[in-house]
């Protein structure tokens, strides 16, 4: 991972980008940063909006939207569950302002209960103080590699 400031003015400093792989990687990956003042290790996420993210309405696509929160909080169920692997059972997002290209997003996931085998999480996307989107999801966790 690259130390780097996202190119945006709003964004705060001490973000990570994360170019990742598979898909994320072809949509510019996301940026990641310590909590400051959580314990644990929480990770805060942070998701740059340009021209390959828009809709046919010029802002940025509802699915962009929902692969950032797929990935932010599918990798805070790992963490959380310390597991290894895991997979999206259900995800429910609800669409509340449009982004704009260009914007910077951010998401705090915050894990409402880890069991054995699965992890439910929750969040609200924010861009300049403005909610976008809020989101609710369980996750299947594994702790084994296979």
């Amino acid at each position: 991972m690259e130390t780097a400031k996202p190119p945006t003015a709003s964004a705060p400093d001490g973000w990570t980008h994360d170019p990742m792989d598979g898909l994320l990687r072809h949509l510019g990956g996301l940026w990641v940063r310590p909590i400051e003042g959580e314990t644990g290790g929480q990770t805060e996420f942070g998701f740059l909006a340009t021209e390959i993210h828009a809709n046919r309405n010029g802002v940025v696509h509802g699915g962009m939207l929902m692969t950032f929160i797929d990935r932010a909080f599918g990798q805070t169920a790992r963490d959380a569950g310390q597991a290894l692997r895991g997979a999206t059972i259900n995800l429910n997002v609800s669409f509340l302002a449009p982004m704009q290209l260009g914007s910077f997003a951010t998401l705090r996931p915050q894990v409402s209960r880890v069991t054995g085998r699965m992890a439910f999480v929750e969040g609200t996307v924010l861009c300049d103080g403005t909610a976008l989107a809020t989101a609710q999801g369980v996750w299947r966790i594994s702790r084994s590699s296979g």
